[in-house]
């Protein structure tokens, strides 16, 4: 029978794989820059008008057809301050974990595929009638991303830690996914398609529980997790209502 792990040699060991979590400042970073550089255009600190984040690359389905690089740029805005402060938040609280357990470069990857995996899932409902922003499908892949680590190698963690991440993780999903169902301007589709998507990452890829074993698996698996991803938004893509064009 194997014994439990010992948590503070757990948390040594994630320490010594990734000894700066630099990607996650970097992403708050870079969300708080866009939004000061909004309000530096005259944009709304608090209640931006959706014509304005449209023109600063908001996704909208007939202009995503148009531009996709608007899948991108999206996860980068925000409809005011709250809406940045709670996700810059959840972000932050979440990203340092995930990056130790996945790596700087995987992180991003993970965080980029998230995010790009809610605007397509948005354009489906909530952007193909209206303009949709913000990083929350790319965290609740982070989310997703920790929850796979958790329920399909629970052996390589400490009981302890995957029984409170659970927890807490099941808790945020279950909050933010009930608001989105109460409050008709959060962007739910976005969130269920950037969880699925940072769910089948984290599974993918390889995590750095061992370093031996990461450095024979990392490579293999970080192609196979781009290829999915490539197939999977293609494929969501080519679905898309061309008539709203």
């Amino acid at each position: 029978m194997n014994q439990p792990i010992d948590h503070q040699e757990f948390v040594l060991r994630l320490h010594e794989a990734t000894p700066r979590t630099w990607v996650t400042p970097l992403l708050v970073g870079l969300c708080v820059l866009v939004w000061l550089l909004n309000i530096a255009s005259g944009m709304s600190p608090m209640s931006p008008d959706p014509r304005q984040l449209l023109a600063w690359g908001g996704n909208y389905l007939p202009a995503t057809l148009e531009e996709p690089v608007r899948l991108l740029t999206a996860m980068f805005l925000h409809g005011g301050l709250i809406h940045l402060a709670f996700n810059m938040w959840a972000l932050w609280d979440t990203g340092r974990l995930a990056e130790r357990f996945y790596g700087n470069w995987q992180l991003l990857l993970i965080y980029m595929v998230s995010g790009l995996c809610g605007s397509m899932a948005s354009l489906f409902f909530a952007a193909s009638r209206s303009v949709s922003v913000g990083a929350s499908g790319a965290i609740f892949g982070v989310v997703g991303c920790l929850l796979a680590a958790t329920l399909t190698k629970p052996h390589r963690l400490p009981p302890a830690l995957v029984k409170s991440m659970r927890s807490s993780m099941f808790a945020f999903i279950g909050y933010s996914l009930f608001m989105g169902f109460v409050v008709g301007f959060i962007d739910n589709a976005a969130h269920i398609g950037g969880l699925v998507g940072g769910f089948v990452m984290g599974a993918v890829l390889a995590e750095k529980f061992d370093h031996d074993e990461f450095k024979r698996q990392a490579p293999m698996r970080a192609v196979a997790a781009c290829g999915l991803a490539l197939v999977v938004l293609t494929g969501l893509w080519s679905l898309l209502p061309r008539a709203a064009a």
